[in-house]
């Protein structure tokens, strides 16, 4: 395992939580309506129709500041949080919220966790396995899942060229070491589950992230009527797909556990 990755992630992450995340204010602003976890979110609200989350054992893997995990227990579910900063650790413990299943954070390797296996229901990321060494990280989501149970995650794509260069342009906002994912990178998880699915989002949708400046309601009626439009492009040209910003991944571990 590369520890000296580890030690930049977790370094990075620190400074990033301790400066209060200056370096991302402008692109978070820009970006809420893609990220959000509502019910009518594109990418997440198809995932909240299939599933009861509650009293279910699900972890949030990589839980940054909590936010996600406080989602998760909203929705009943019985939370385990855990990221590589203790700074960022320590904001998700400071701010949980009242009237909610109150997770459990702590400071965990993401290739390595520590947690029994065949022990969750379910696993939760977002923009987590693309910081990460992937088949270390598919190997140990596939460890902890119980037989039957299922992880998704939002990633980010590596191919679409107005995001590429946004990147470019803003270096600081991100680690040294991420990179995002392309489908060969997302297939590789075959080796570890029994079935893999995920579905692209955003390609034509990016245009809609100006509109923040207007509008969080606007922003979002404008990423859903796009990626309905990107979601036909896709249909029609298949090979589009590799040009999408964002996937949601679905990986359902086998009946019988086979990865201890």
């Amino acid at each position: 395992m590369n520890t000296q990755r580890i030690e930049r992630e977790r370094e990075f992450h620190n400074s990033l939580a301790d400066a209060g995340f200056d370096s991302r204010r402008l692109i978070n602003r820009l970006s809420g309506s893609f990220y959000s976890k509502a019910n009518h979110s594109p990418i997440w609200g198809p995932v909240w129709a299939q599933l009861n989350l509650g009293g279910k054992h699900v972890l949030d893997y990589g839980c940054g500041d909590g936010a996600f995990s406080f989602e998760l227990a909203r929705r009943g579910a019985l939370v385990e949080g855990f990221d590589i900063s203790e700074s960022l650790v320590q904001l998700a413990i400071s701010a949980v919220p009242e009237g909610i299943p109150k997770p459990n954070f702590s400071v965990r390797d993401a290739h390595a966790t520590g947690f029994p296996p065949a022990f969750f229901d379910y696993v939760f990321g977002n923009g987590i396995l693309h910081h990460l060494e992937l088949e270390k990280a598919y190997r140990e989501i596939a460890r902890v899942l119980k037989p039957g149970g299922s992880a998704f995650f939002m990633e980010a794509m590596a191919n679409h060229p107005l995001v590429m260069l946004i990147r470019k342009a803003t270096p600081d906002a991100r680690s040294v070491d991420e990179k995002p994912l392309t489908i060969d990178q997302i297939d590789l998880a075959r080796a570890f589950f029994c079935r893999v699915q995920h579905t692209e989002h955003f390609l034509f949708a990016v245009l809609a992230a100006p509109v923040h400046f207007v509008s969080e309601k606007a922003a979002r009626w404008s990423v859903r009527g796009l990626d309905r439009l990107d979601q036909g492009v896709f249909w029609l040209f298949p090979f589009a797909r590799r040009l999408a910003w964002q996937s949601m991944l679905e990986l359902t571990s086998a009946e019988q556990t086979l990865i201890r």
